[in-house]
């Protein structure tokens, strides 16, 4: 019985790998509707508040960078040579060998500068400070930044959800390699790479002892995983094979880091870690260590045939122990390593001994793997004291695929035209909005489904406008605008129908108006803006009513504005 549930769960995991490569999730870029042109205004205002509208925050986005290149070849009439000479730098930084570098050096040289400068750091710098003057505010002003504003709803609008990790439920622990994060009200989440290609436990297991080049590759390219640790102050502490995981192709991923410890402050003293990996200094109560476990554990990984190496490694004296005083470095000095290219490691140029079978478990099955269940989970309630340490992680569940998103979009469907909305030729029937919005006090417009008819039951989708002492609306087909005055509003709150926020105004007689945003992040902004103009309104008309003792003064009740309200509004 046991056998059957094990060849069950084999055939699971293969069925839940093949899904997981046609899941909604990575088909998300292949076709993308966008919202509305009319979704600048909200957007503006959202990146503006939080300083994403800086010439570098969109420069150094690959979609912002793309767009603003678009605008400079197309838009602008003198030539902008600076991005051309900027992607040939970036294209020189990414090439992998000195032969390339130099023959890339000669053609910039030719093109753009001396070849001495190439090496320069400042560069960016200097191009930054040609094109964020006016060029820059041309772009901000143009459809190009509109289409920019566009595509950022989208990826800010990505969420996840548990129909997301259902997927690889039975994956579970270990899994995985390289983390993302975001946050629920009162949990941290990590999404994970998954790694399909198996440990090295198992695979030792399947192939017997390594040879020496093959213990060359995966030692190098572990060394690295340490070196990237240990520079910054953290001791991984659970080296062994059953942690070192591979990818569909061959290379190494160091995973499980439960046990990994800053001692960047503080080292730790506590006897962590896998017995019979565990150096000296781990096992000796109440001994302080660093860095230093992790070349002892690593030395226990190799065979006793690389006796040379083992020496090195393996010596009871922290200070005679290799890597301890030179670090990384000198163990990438060694003999052993003699020939290697780390530079051509880190860029996993060089060809793994083995590549995982595909269409496999690649490990002794899928009960081997371990399963996610609630109960192997840590139930971490976050406290006012985490707050402050987690205040700079990316607060929302959208942000965890976002970039991978953007990495996949821009590689392809940005470059070759966009999908329009459902709605972007149909909204040439209301007209044009901003240019209504432009020349006056407009705070924000954008669309919105406010809660009509006379029971209050149907959404209609209208557009809305916010001013300083009014809100003004009208619909496909209507010619003249529906408008609230800040005067009526008694409260502005947040309520809930269906699951779905709302923006709930309640408005003097004891009537109501009800609206709904597209996006949580319209609803965001659009409640905050409302709320921040209600206030300041509220203010104004104390203020007034102090200094007059009568009530409705000039603009704020004006008979041509009041006069669209009388049986328009809706409520």
């Amino acid at each position: 019985m046991a056998d059957l549930e094990a060849v069950l769960a084999d055939v699971s995991y293969l069925m839940a790998m093949e899904k997981s490569k046609s899941t909604p999730a990575a088909r998300a870029s292949k076709k993308i509707i966008l919202p509305e042109p009319s979704i600048r205004s909200v957007m503006q205002k959202y990146l503006e508040e939080r300083d994403e509208l800086t010439f570098d925050k969109i420069f150094n986005q690959k979609i912002g960078f793309l767009l603003f290149k678009d605008f400079c070849l197309t838009e602008i009439d003198e030539a902008v040579p600076q991005l051309k000479f900027y992607e040939e730098i970036k294209d020189y930084e990414k090439l992998d060998s000195e032969e390339e570098r130099l023959c890339r050096s000669r053609q910039i040289y030719d093109g753009y500068i001396m070849k001495e400068l190439l090496s320069c750091s400042h560069f960016a710098s200097l191009l930054h400070t040609g094109l964020r003057g006016m060029i820059f505010q041309k772009f901000i002003e143009s459809d190009k930044f509109t289409r920019f504003c566009q595509w950022k709803n989208v990826e800010l609008n990505i969420h996840l959800s548990m129909n997301d990790f259902s997927v690889h439920r039975i994956i579970g622990r270990g899994g995985f390699g390289e983390v993302y994060g975001c946050r629920k009200d009162y949990k941290l989440c990590f999404i994970l790479d998954l790694m399909n290609g198996g440990d090295l436990h198992y695979h030792l297991s399947q192939h017997g002892v390594f040879s020496e080049k093959e213990m060359r590759f995966y030692a190098a390219e572990i060394i690295l995983g340490l070196e990237h640790m240990h520079n910054r102050f953290v001791v991984y502490r659970d080296l062994k094979p059953a942690n070192i995981l591979l990818d569909e192709h061959g290379h190494v991923r160091i995973s499980d880091l439960g046990l990994a410890c800053d001692f960047s402050k503080k080292k730790p003293h506590a006897s962590v870690g896998t017995h019979g990996y565990m150096a000296p200094e781990v096992l000796q109560k109440g001994t302080a260590y660093d860095s230093s476990a992790d070349w002892f554990s690593l030395g226990y990984s190799f065979s006793v045939e690389l006796k040379g190496l083992l020496e090195g490694l393996l010596q009871r004296d922290v200070a005679k122990r290799l890597g301890c005083l030179g670090r990384a470095p000198e163990v990438k000095e060694h003999l052993f390593f003699k020939g290697i290219d780390w530079q051509q490691v880190y860029l996993q140029k060089y060809s793994p001994p083995l590549i995982p079978p595909r269409g496999e478990v690649n490990a002794a099955d899928a009960f081997d793997i371990g399963s996610f269940d609630e109960e192997d989970t840590k139930g971490i309630k976050l406290l006012d004291s985490d707050q402050e340490l987690y205040k700079n992680f990316p607060w929302s569940s959208q942000s965890a695929g976002s970039r991978r998103w953007l990495r996949r979009c821009t590689g392809g469907q940005l470059r070759h035209g966009q999908e329009r909305g459902p709605q972007e030729d149909q909204n040439k029937q209301l007209g044009h909005e901003e240019d209504y919005a432009l020349g006056k006090d407009c705070i924000m417009h954008g669309y919105m489904l406010k809660l009509g008819n006379p029971f209050l039951t149907q959404w209609q989708r209208r557009y809305f406008y916010l001013f300083p002492n009014r809100v003004e609306w009208r619909g496909e087909g209507e010619s003249r605008q529906n408008l609230l005055t800040m005067e009526q509003i008694v409260t502005v709150e947040e309520t809930q129908i269906k699951d779905k926020k709302c923006i709930l105004l309640r408005i003097k007689g004891g009537k109501q108006f009800v609206l709904q945003c597209e996006s949580d992040l319209e609803f965001v902004q659009w409640k905050k803006e409302l709320t921040d103009a209600f206030t300041e309104a509220q203010k104004l008309l104390r203020r007034a009513l102090r200094s007059s003792g009568r009530v409705g003064l000039g603009w704020w009740s004006s008979p041509n504005l009041l006069s669209h309200t009388a049986g328009s509004n809706g409520l």
